[in-house]
Formats: structure tokens, sequence, C-alpha cells
């Protein structure tokens, strides 16, 4: 028994109004249920015959059904199918003009990768074997195989997918990487590409306090041996970046096939990855003044932001600016090796000695 949505008597104009207003899935159907007409017929298809076929296309008033069949046609156009209109001046053989599907052009040409080609994708899938926890490896697995089904199967070629000899390091500091630290990453990563919000349980590295964000993520940087998400915090209102390895939890919102914001035009994730880490803000901007000295002289040419201000006294170099990233300047002033000495700024002086107190700790701990 056919559906009622297939009854080519079922006409009425209010059936178009639910065609056109069904799911998703339902038109994505049609779209396909066209396609395969079109490839499965020996000659051109008039527009008769698929309104015959096509309940959307039935409607009482004939300009609506044929503007409903052109919508569809000019998506399926803008998705590369190559749907053409034969008169009979082309075919004489024809008695009406009819709609085809030029194979010649439907048909993608192969992907052929080269083997550098292979061995630079296989480096990155293993970066994220090396990722604890989360369902990355299958992933990346499953994607490299369809990439290389062409491969020739060479006498010397191994039945496993060939892996180089590469070890990936992500850094620990107090405390290893944490095993849910893959799914928080897979959680970003897909809520950035599908522009979904996001809700952050973040630890503050200063008091190890947690807070909840809500997040609209742009761009996924790595930085400084770190993964980095940057978005528009609505706490802040304003562009902010927060550490992967910091964020306890990531929840994506809702309906993932629905956008919950539109990047920026004018965010240029290359530019921003290319930012100077000292004009990066984690936390609360605090005036700080370094005095470098000979041996670090070099640290005092890099980007200190807007807020700088420069001046040479005797040997030293003295920076004052906002430092919004006082964990990027710890670690610089400790691998100076008291070459750079924070002359103001209690904030980040407490940070460096807490520190140096858990470095301690740490060897104290191997006696």
């Amino acid at each position: 028994m056919a559906k009622k949505a297939d009854r080519p008597g079922d006409k009425g104009g209010d059936k178009a109004e639910r065609e056109e207003g069904g799911t998703r899935g339902d038109r994505s159907k049609r779209l396909l249920d066209l396609v395969m007409t079109l490839l499965g017929a020996r000659t051109p298809v008039t527009y008769r015959e698929i309104r015959d076929q096509f309940a959307a296309y039935q409607t009482l008033n004939a300009d609506a059904g044929l503007r409903a069949f052109e919508r569809d046609k000019a998506d399926l156009l803008e998705l590369g199918v190559p749907i053409r209109y034969i008169t009979p001046d082309e075919d004489d053989s024809l008695e009406d003009g009819g709609y085809v599907i030029d194979l010649k052009r439907f048909k993608m040409p192969e992907v052929h990768l080269t083997p550098a080609e292979i061995s630079a994708l296989v480096l990155a899938g293993s970066i994220a074997h090396a990722m604890p926890g989360g369902a990355y490896p299958k992933i990346v697995d499953l994607a490299l195989k369809k990439l290389a089904f062409d491969l020739p199967e060479l006498p010397d070629t191994p039945t496993e997918f060939p892996r180089p000899s590469v070890l990936v390091h992500f850094p620990e500091r107090r405390a290893p990487l944490r095993p849910e630290f893959g799914d928080v990453y897979a959680t970003l990563e897909g809520a950035t590409r599908l522009r979904k919000r996001v809700t952050l349980t973040y630890q503050a590295a200063q008091t190890n306090t947690t807070s909840r964000r809500e997040l609209d993520p742009y761009a996924m940087v790595y930085r400084e041996g770190a993964w980095l998400v940057v978005g528009w915090c609505h706490l802040r209102k304003e562009i902010r970046s927060f550490r992967v390895d910091r964020t306890v939890e990531a929840v994506q919102a809702p309906k993932p096939k629905s956008p919950d914001f539109e990047r920026p035009a004018d965010f240029d994730v290359k530019a921003y990855a290319q930012r100077s880490p000292w004009t990066f803000t984690s936390e609360a901007p605090e005036e700080v003044q370094l005095a470098i000295g000979p041996a670090a002289a070099e640290v005092a040419n890099e980007d200190f932001g807007a807020t700088l201000v420069k001046r040479v006294e005797g040997d030293h170099t003295l920076v004052t600016f906002d430092c919004a990233n006082p964990e990027f300047a710890t670690q610089r002033v400790l691998a100076a090796k008291g070459a750079i000495k924070v002359q103001r700024g209690d904030r980040l002086r407490a940070r460096i000695v807490e520190e140096l107190d858990a470095i301690s700790a740490h060897y104290a701990e191997d006696r």
C-alpha cells in the first residue's frame, strides 16, 4: 500500500505546503530520488514525467509545483550535479524537451595521494593516537584506510597500514593529562566545526578554583605546547582563549545541526595563532614591569601589546605592560635563569614563587 504522500491523486495545495515544511530527511530523500530517476533514464525525462513521480510537484496551481521543482534543481546544481535540459533542436528524436545528468561531468576524478602525502597524513594521525582517552585512534585509522585504499599491493607492503616511528609528547606540568582530555578536545573541536555554543567548567591555574563559562568557539589553536580554544566569552563579553587541559568538562548545546553563532568575518584564525603570547588574555590584567638583562636581550624585542612602555637603564631594558597571561610570563621569567627580574607585579611575583616551590617539592620527593 503506497503512502498517502506518494499518491498521485493527492493534489491539494495544502499537501505541497506539508511537503515544503517536512523534515530535512524527507527533502534529502526527494533530491536523491530525483537524481536516481534521471540517472536511470535512457532518454531525457520531461517535467511532466517527473511531476507524475513526485508528490511535491503535484499541486493544484501548476506554477507552484514547477517552482518547487526549479528550487530542487537549483539545489542539485549547487551541489555539483550537472543537470542539463535537452531541447528537440539538440536531439531530433525528441518530441518534447527533457532533463538529463551529464555523466561525463558527474563522475568525480579519482583521488591519488603520493607516498609523501600519505606519510604526512599518518604523521598527523599519530598525534591523535597520542592523545589520552577519546575515540580518535579508531576514527583516524578508518580515515587513513579510506584515503589509502588504492595504494598498490607491493610484495613488501605490510598487512597493517604503515605508521612512522613518531613520538608525540604532550607536556606534563604538575600532573599528567587527564584521561578525559581526548573527550573534552573532541567536544570542543566538534562545537567549533558545527558553530555550537559550549558550556565550560574551567579550572583557574592560580586559584585552582573552577568556574562555568558560556563560549562560542571560533577556533582551536596549538601554542607553546598546549591546545587552546578561542572564542567569544559571554561572561567577559570579549574574545578569550581557554586551555583545553584546564577544561574539566565541556558540554555542547543541543541540536547540533542548528548553528548557535556565526564566526565574525574579520576574525583571522591564522593571525590570532601568530600573535605574541604576551598579548593573550587568560586572566584579569595586571601592570607588570620586567627588568631584562643582557643575557635575555632578545626578549625585550618581543610584542608585549599596545600598553608597552620601554626604556633602557644601563645594561638593562625595562618593559612595562599590562600582563593578562601570567602563566606564559612565569615560564619566560624562569627560563631566563635570573636574566629577567620582576620589578612590579605582585600577582606575577607570587605565581613565580609558587612555581619554584612546586619544583622544589617535586625534587624533594625524589630524594
